[in-house]
């Protein structure tokens, strides 16, 4: 077997498709399904299900070895270049969705800059699907808002985000000036959908439901919640970095919690010994950069908002 024939047989499992992963490694159909018939042969064993269009329980498992030998080779090359070869190449990193529109447009042209031999790939993904691309190898890093306690995974710490109500002026919580948790009432709040860990935390924070609502929307995007504010009413929880994209004249809906503790900290989740640790961290000292920056232009001067994470914990 050959070290294309390995990534050829990652880009299948990563495309599930022959046509869309010949043209990523640069080859025609045909030619890509003559490599993986010889891997397969080399083998002794069926890799790929053509008609389902996934690996086989034995081609989950070769996937998974081809991407640690394709690591191990990428650690000898960076050996060979010293530690610059480290800060070069492609880098796959993957962000929740309750933190990418806010973070990613600041945080990736400060990587760039840095960094400019470096090729990052992006994809945003719920945790769970996070953890799996980690633990898989399709992912170098990840950025998540839960503590995951996960055996081959690191979790450094870099900010912690306190949450803010935005609420409806005919609300009647529009006229305090801050919140508790206990007096945010659930079947006035609009949350996102299930499967996000931002939706437990705000279920986790506000009054129970005593009653029903009129109109029930579960959304996979916090900017849909703050329209249904605006123009249904009611209220919602956002993170701190979700003021980047709120227009100032909008600041007026948000109300501090008091006492202040419902947030979340976001975490770098990395693997255990992985040769893009260096630069994972890196990451994270990038994004912690961003966050101080939002603070610091945040109403008052961040005054309304928790502390930071101290860079010493990461």
């Amino acid at each position: 077997m050959t070290l294309d024939q390995l990534r050829y047989l990652v880009a299948l499992a990563e495309e599930g498709n022959f046509t869309r992963a010949a043209a990523r490694v640069y080859l025609t159909q045909p030619a890509l399904s003559v490599q993986i018939r010889k891997l397969e042969g080399e083998l002794g064993v069926r890799l790929f299900d053509r008609r389902k269009g996934e690996p086989t329980e034995a081609g989950r498992a070769a996937v998974a070895q081809a991407r640690r030998v394709l690591e191990e080779v990428e650690r000898l090359r960076a050996l060979a270049s010293g530690e610059a070869g480290l800060f070069r190449g492609p880098f796959r990193v993957g962000v929740i969705p309750t933190l990418a529109p806010y973070l990613l447009p600041r945080l990736l042209p400060r990587v760039a800059a840095r960094y400019p031999d470096l090729e990052v790939s992006v994809r945003e993904e719920l945790t769970p699907g996070l953890l799996q691309g980690l633990l898989e190898g399709r992912l170098d890093a990840g950025l998540v808002g839960t503590e995951e306690r996960v055996p081959g995974l690191v979790g450094l710490p870099l900010f912690s985000e306190q949450f803010l109500a935005y609420v409806s002026p005919g609300h009647p919580l529009y006229a305090r000036e801050s919140l508790h948790p206990l007096e945010i009432p659930l079947e006035d709040t609009w949350v996102l959908s299930e499967g996000h860990c931002f939706r437990d935390q705000v279920l986790s924070v506000c009054r129970p439901s005593l009653g029903r609502r009129k109109v029930e929307f579960q959304s996979g995007d916090l900017e849909t919640l703050v329209l249904l504010v605006e123009e249904v009413g009611g209220l919602t929880l956002l993170p701190e970095v979700a003021l980047w994209t709120l227009p100032r004249a909008k600041w007026a809906h948000l109300r501090p919690l008091s006492p202040p503790g419902a947030g979340r900290t976001v975490y770098l989740l990395l693997r255990e010994g992985s040769l893009k640790a260096p630069l994972a961290r890196a990451l994270g000292d990038e994004a912690r950069g961003v966050f101080r920056a939002l603070r610091e232009a945040a109403p008052g001067g961040g005054v309304m908002m928790g502390a930071e994470v101290g860079h010493d914990q990461a």
